[in-house]
């Protein structure tokens, strides 16, 4: 399992030179099973999926977390994209198979590290965890 940060912060995995995005924005888990499961990191602008279009007008569902797929058109912020273009030069490996320490980078004062994104969504939603198999995040078991 990978975990992949998505935002404007410059400790980032993807970063995105867009006001509109926040400094964290998303999680992307690429589950082992090849799948991409999409956390929004309690943004005000949220992160939506195109579901569709009627006479012209984009129909957009709001995504706090769930799978997505490489093509599903994205908004985060006013940002458009696809998955697959957020995550063309990401390195999707484990970082088992890598050698490295995950995907998010200790130096970041804003909390992008590892352990800080745990720590704010503890303190947003009560204690979590993230599930193995899916990389859903889910109440933590006492």
């Amino acid at each position: 399992m990978k975990t992949v940060v998505v935002g404007r912060s410059p400790y980032a995995d993807v970063v995105l030179a867009d006001s509109s995005v926040a400094r964290r924005h998303v999680e992307v888990v690429v589950t082992d099973d090849g799948r991409y499961f999409l956390t929004d990191c309690a943004t005000e602008t949220g992160c939506w999926r195109q579901v569709g279009s009627d006479q012209g007008r984009d129909r957009w569902e709001k995504v706090r977390q769930g799978f997505v797929g490489a093509d599903d058109i994205l908004r985060l912020g006013d940002h458009r994209c696809t998955l697959k273009d957020l995550l063309r030069d990401v390195d999707l490996r484990d970082s088992a198979e890598t050698g490295g320490g995950g995907a998010g980078r200790g130096g970041d004062p804003g909390g992008a590290g590892a352990g800080g994104a745990d720590r704010r969504i503890e303190s947003l939603r009560g204690r979590v965890e993230r599930d193995p198999v899916t990389g859903e995040i889910i109440p933590k078991r006492l």
